[in-house]
């Protein structure tokens, strides 16, 4: 679930203020008594420029902690519009009204304010200031769900910048379109609106200028939602360096909250709770309640995702204290989802049903990828009660709307939802051809990351070749200088050289026809061989596919079996028979994705199989896993045995190694002793094994395997027993043995 940075407001600077709350109450007491008396004469006077002046520094300075007697001030004011007859100074009043009402979170008042402040620049014929109000409205809209609206208002104040030619409003207006675009999951043209925003802010705005962290905040998320990742962590960083080259702690605490997003992404938990940690230190002093409980929510989906579920229930409903009294519906939305995340995660499968239920509620009705997924757990969690039909109807609801934004990723998860259902409710014809959908769709989205990164790399590739055109154009412009000086002298040498050259070559001609003959022929032979090797590898390509994609469904089936069962033993024998099929499938897996259809990297396959492993037999234990693979590759017929004595174990160190234990590691190294041999060391922090363990007689499937298989590869195995269990295997590359 996503949590999100607020868009900029036009001509409002919210955020680019830097709110420094140190004012006293009696300060401002005595200070606004000064000022309001100064404002009347002021307005008694009709001098309009010093009265707006004095409504400025009551808002910015005098309102900086949020006193309550500033709003009465505004409040007072506006209710003796009569004693007013200046629109403007009246647009100005429901305007500061408006920020400050904004900046303690109350974004319905906020709304009419401006509203009012749009109607008094109208009546001024300030059109230019009656737009940034139309822009300050759209925002208030967005908060609370309103999109099409929201845009509408941004459109509204578009050609009017245009008139004036103010491209530093221009550029606002694009963003904020392109952000209301963003929150209704439309990232490409949000993308686009974005792009204009860049562009438009280059033409004026110095590299170091503390508007561009804003933007970079928001650009890196629409990023994020295109999958790239990398591009928006770019655009965090440089956010983060301008917000610490100006000292603004509100906006280092929102790049890091940013930057959490990413890291958690990347899978980097470390950086990511450190990122939080440090935002939540930046925004101790923030009276934007509003900010506060976004990053609380921040926090509350991070111990959720990390099975610290307490906690998040905690977090998440301090962010709610905030969102329900003062309507923000979606923020609220998503706070329901995530406790039903965490009662889905205790079991407690209605309460997790309720809380989906009133997501739907309370986020936009769109075809959004957030909407589908609420749907789709309300059926998940059906399925696990058993109520099929219920489980089935929301499922297809999802599957129906992910189809409809070609969400791939959204479309094989609800694939796979439907194959469980199906499953369960013992229909295994359906089970199987949902599962086949699965296993195209989680194809596709492979494919899919796959072609941009192909895309991306051919975009440096060609501006690369461009640079290098221009360099080599450049330096053949230097050589026709020179050679420009030359030319007389070269003419009278090359007359010379002709005539030696047409003598000499009335001798080679021949021989060139019979030599241009035999390229020819060698030229035509060897096209058909590179033919025939392109078609033999894309064959040998889609049998690993194919052999992959049925080694998977068989894995499913047998996942979707285990669940059913009561009995423990059944249960761990299912499991165990899957984790064998799924150790050959990735395999198979990593042949179809590899350029190298022969060799496997051992480090990637090993961790791809330890995180399986982890997850197939998670507990509440804490065990880590550390993989540490050279850089070795290995054929097939060397990476299956491997690998099957890597699984089992591994899934015997998860069972039985920590059962007197919650903490423990479990460490793979695989190392090259000399050219073509090797090692294998798997141990665990464990109890270790027993001191009679015989690997020759043992009754475990398990060990016999690891035996089997050990002298398959012609490899030597050596069992310690304590501390902790450590099996080391050394073997050769060579011809296997029978």
């Amino acid at each position: 679930m996503k949590f999100r940075i607020q868009s900029l407001l036009l001509l409002a600077g919210i955020f680019l203020s830097n709110m420094v709350h140190s004012q006293q109450s009696t300060l401002v007491k005595d200070s606004l008594s000064y000022y309001e008396k100064s404002f009347w004469s002021q307005v008694g006077k009709k001098d309009i420029e010093k009265a707006k002046e004095t409504l400025y520094y009551i808002q910015e300075t005098l309102g900086e902690d949020l006193d309550p007697k500033v709003f009465d001030f505004f409040t007072r004011t506006i209710k003796r519009e009569k004693e007013i007859p200046f629109p403007e100074i009246m647009a100005i009043t429901h305007r500061c009204l408006g920020l400050l009402e904004f900046y303690r979170g109350e974004v319905k008042a906020s709304k009419e304010a401006f509203m009012w402040a749009k109607s008094y620049y109208n009546r001024a014929e300030l059109l230019n200031h009656a737009a940034g109000m139309a822009m300050n409205i759209g925002v208030m809209q967005e908060k609370m769900g309103y999109y099409d609206s929201a845009i509408i208002n941004y459109r509204e104040a578009l050609p009017i910048f245009e008139k004036f030619e103010d491209i530093p409003s221009l550029a606002s207006v694009y963003e904020n379109i392109g952000w209301a675009y963003y929150r209704q999951s439309l990232n490409i043209p949000a993308l686009d609106n974005f792009l204009k925003t860049e562009s438009l802010l280059s033409s004026f705005l110095d590299s170091m200028e503390i508007r561009w962290v804003g933007f970079y905040l928001n650009k890196s998320k629409i990023l994020k939602e295109l999958n790239r990742q990398n591009e928006g962590l770019q655009d965090l960083l440089k956010a983060l360096s301008i917000a610490e080259h100006n000292g603004n702690h509100n906006l280092i605490a929102k790049t890091n909250r940013g930057l959490a997003e990413v890291y958690e992404l990347r899978g980097e938990s470390g950086k990511q709770y450190k990122a939080l940690m440090t935002a939540k230190y930046y925004f101790i002093n923030n009276q934007n309640l509003l900010e506060v409980a976004d990053l609380n929510y921040a926090i509350a989906s991070f111990h959720s995702l990390n099975g610290n579920l307490d906690s998040a229930v905690y977090y998440v409903q301090k962010s709610l204290s905030f969102y329900e009294p003062n309507g923000f519906m979606e923020e609220m939305g998503l706070s329901h989802g995530l406790l039903g995340n965490v009662e889905f995660k205790k079991g407690n499968y209605n309460s997790a049903i309720q809380y989906f239920q009133k997501s739907l509620d309370q986020i936009p009705k769109e075809s959004t990828q957030l909407y589908a997924g609420y749907l789709f757990n309300i059926g998940y969690a059906f399925n696990k009660l058993g109520n099929f039909n219920s489980a089935m109807d929301y499922l297809e609801k999802a599957l129906a709307m992910r189809l409809e934004i070609n969400d791939l990723a959204g479309i094989a998860e609800s694939y796979q939802g439907l194959a469980e259902a199906y499953s369960r409710k013992g229909d295994y014809k359906s089970a199987f051809d949902f599962l086949t959908l699965y296993q195209s769709y989680k194809d596709s989205v492979f494919n899919e990351t796959k072609n941009r990164q192909l895309a991306e790399l051919e975009t440096q590739y060609e501006t690369s070749k461009k640079d290098q055109a221009i360099a080599v154009l450049e330096q053949e412009k230097e050589i026709q200088n020179l050679l420009s000086q030359k030319q007389k002298a070269q003419i009278y040498l090359s007359v010379a050289g002709l005539v030696i050259l047409f003598g000499v070559s009335g001798l080679f001609f021949r021989q060139s026809i019979i030599r241009k003959k035999h390229n020819q022929e060698l030229e035509i032979k060897n096209g058909e061989i590179a033919k025939q090797n392109a078609e033999r590898e894309l064959l040998l390509k889609e049998i690993h596919h194919r052999v992959k994609n049925n080694l998977q469904i068989i894995s499913s089936l047998l996942s979707m079996q285990t669940r059913s069962l009561k009995d423990d033993k059944m249960k761990d024998a299912m499991k165990e028979s899957q984790s064998r099929v799924k150790t050959m499938a990735l395999i198979h897996e990593k042949l179809y994705q590899y350029e190298n259809l022969s060799k496997i990297n051992m480090q990637e396959y090993m961790q791809q199989l330890s995180d399986f492993l982890t997850q197939t037999y998670r507990s509440e234990k804490h065990i880590q896993v550390n993989v540490a693979a050279e850089d070795i590759s290995l054929d097939m017929d060397m990476a299956i045995p491997l690998g099957l004595i890597t699984n089992e174990l591994i899934s015997n160190s998860l069972k039985y190694a920590f059962e007197d234990k919650d903490f423990g590691e479990i460490d793979i190294i695989f190392s090259q002793k000399e050219t073509g041999a090797y090692k294998l060391l798997i141990k665990d922090t464990g109890k270790g094994l027993d001191e009679n363990l015989d690997i020759d007689n043992t009754k475990s499937l398990g060990l016999k395997l690891v035996r089997t298989l050990t002298r398959q590869i012609n490899g030597k195995l050596k069992i310690i027993h304590h501390p902790g269990a450590s099996f080391e295997i050394e073997f050769a590359e060579q011809d296997l043995a029978a």
